[in-house]
């Protein structure tokens, strides 16, 4: 229902009445005291004044807000003491109130720490501070399930290489590690629950997972990513074109590179200048056209979709790739050879590493905004912000039926149609209404609860 002209407190806060509020150089500044004050520690304890005592708040109209608060005081003939009134909505060791917490924590996860400094109106340090404290238990009480297909990956920052791991079905961030050597994926690994429940782990041909994967995943299907081996064959294509430049005069080197691009594409993703491009590459350079139709064959093998066939074929392209030609594939052949297993492991669990070097790219971007984060906050910022599922987006509920009454909330956007079913539902009880009028009582109306809500006297 709606509670247009019902009158509330400016401050919003339980407890706590508005006795001021002044909108000024770009400022919300509020005067305010408690309705009933409640705290003191005995009942001999009597009142002894109250102190002005200034809390930051959430800010207002892109304006930070500020709170003076007249806080009750008593006097205990008991214990001698002078105990303030109790604040339940105050952050505890801080001068904020518990809600800028809370608003800190979020805007802070997606944002850098300055741009929420400057939009309430602290000191970069503090925001940092306050996301810290409360991030670590936020983080903590992130129920993350061991995922039954687990991406590795690393992320080369702050001088060394971070281990990112990824729920590659669920799409979230399952954690993030200081180092990727044996010894600290081992320890992470033995404290997580539940290890047997991972199926699959996909990673690149880092030979350190090797032995760690084997020792605490031995059940557990090793997937190479297939985008890491088919980038060896356009290495091999982009190494056979850069030999290939050195003895041309420097307008054909700069020609040669703007080809570039055409050569390291997939067929299926030329466009029309790619094919005159490449047509012109088969006449002035055919041996460096044979050897993209080489890189070609060697990337379709992942376009099969039986185990079996792609290793017949690619058996027979290495035994028909010309000998000259073999220097070129070297670090395509030689991870074929190393890692051949796990590479066509794929075939039988269709997964990649996709999803885990996405967050290694979103880490970057975090890094890059923040310029000058601790391998900690970084931690935090990505774990809250990436490692939860996503919700579906909010969309406005354009529909005139917000206006008369509640919608069913919950239906809207539904692949059944629910949506439309409780629309239905609601016109016909609209139709209804103005056919049949009001027969019953159905409580005061908005108006006079309205009135007594302005009416101080009723309070």
């Amino acid at each position: 229902m709606s509670v247009e002209g019902l009158a509330t407190d400016t401050l919003n806060l339980p407890n706590v009445k508005t006795l001021r509020h002044v909108v000024s150089v770009g400022q919300h500044t509020y005067e305010s005291a408690s309705i009933n004050p409640t705290g003191q520690c005995c009942m001999f304890a009597r009142p002894n004044g109250t102190k002005r005592q200034v809390f930051a708040d959430t800010p207002r109209e892109g304006m930070p807000a500020v709170i003076h608060h007249k806080r009750r005081r008593w006097s205990c003939t008991v214990c001698g003491g002078s105990p303030y009134e109790d604040l339940p909505w105050a952050a505890e060791g801080r001068k904020m109130t518990e809600r800028l917490g809370e608003w800190i924590l979020d805007q802070a996860t997606q944002r850098p720490f300055v741009a929420v400094a400057n939009d309430c109106g602290l000191d970069p340090g503090t925001v940092t501070n306050v996301f810290e404290e409360r991030a670590k238990p936020a983080v903590l009480a992130i129920k993350t399930k061991t995922p039954r297909v687990l991406g590795l990956d690393e992320k080369y920052i702050f001088g060394g290489f971070r281990a990112v791991m990824g729920d590659i079905e669920k799409r979230t961030m399952f954690w993030m590690l200081p180092a990727r050597n044996a010894d600290t994926l081992g320890a992470f690994f033995a404290k997580i629950p539940d290890r047997e429940r991972v199926e699959v782990v996909t990673v690149d041909m880092f030979k350190g997972y090797r032995k760690v994967l084997e020792d605490w995943f031995p059940t557990a299907t090793v997937v190479i990513d297939k985008y890491h081996i088919t980038q060896y064959a356009s290495f091999a294509m982009d190494r056979a074109r850069a030999g290939m430049r050195s003895g041309l005069n420097r307008a054909d080197r700069v020609r040669m590179l703007r080809r570039r691009w055409t050569l390291l594409k997939r067929r299926h993703n030329w466009e029309d200048s790619h094919r005159k491009t490449f047509a012109k590459i088969k006449v002035q350079y055919p041996q460096l056209a044979e050897i993209y139709e080489w890189k070609e064959r060697a990337c379709e093998i992942w376009d099969l979709t039986d185990r079996q066939e792609a290793e017949q074929a690619y058996l027979k392209w290495l035994d028909e790739l010309p000998g000259p030609y073999r220097t070129y594939f070297k670090r395509f052949t030689t991870a074929m050879k190393n890692w051949g297993p796990e590479i066509f492991n794929y075939f039988d669990h269709r997964y990649t590493n996709a999803y885990v070097e996405r967050l290694n790219g979103m880490i970057t971007d975090a890094n890059r905004l923040g310029r000058g984060y601790s391998y900690r906050v970084l931690f935090f910022k990505t774990m809250l912000r990436h490692g939860v599922p996503k919700g579906r987006p909010k969309r406005l509920d354009k529909s005139p039926e917000r206006l008369e009454g509640v919608v069913p909330r919950g239906l809207g956007g539904s692949i059944f149609g629910l949506d439309y079913l409780g629309r239905a539902i609601a016109a016909l009880g609209r139709a209804a209404w103005r056919r049949f009028g009001d027969r019953g009582y159905h409580g005061v109306p908005l108006s006079t609860l309205s009135e007594d809500f302005r009416d101080t006297s009723v309070w």
